[in-house]
């Protein structure tokens, strides 16, 4: 594969993984359930199962976005090594 290639590919890759852990740390994990507990308070409907829930997943919200954008990183170098050059 020529050089050129697989540096587009890499950084589709680098790309992608960085934009999954935007989505999924930053809207799954931390928007998302601010926005469920703000929404259940308003209407009073709020148990402490549902607001722990909540804190722990805002707590890990940026280790899962931190382990998703590794794993894209990752990935990413393992296509493109410039050792092989």
């Amino acid at each position: 594969m020529s050089r050129n290639i697989r540096i587009i590919i890499s950084m589709a890759i680098y790309m992608t993984g960085f934009a999954a852990a935007i989505y999924i740390g930053g809207w799954v994990m931390f928007i998302k359930p601010v926005k469920f507990t703000i929404t259940a308070y308003t209407l009073g409907t709020l148990t402490l199962p549902q607001l722990l829930i909540a804190i722990i997943k805002c707590v890990c919200s940026l280790t899962v976005a931190g382990l998703v954008w590794c794993i894209g990183y990752i990935a990413s170098n393992h296509i493109y090594d410039s050792r092989d050059e």
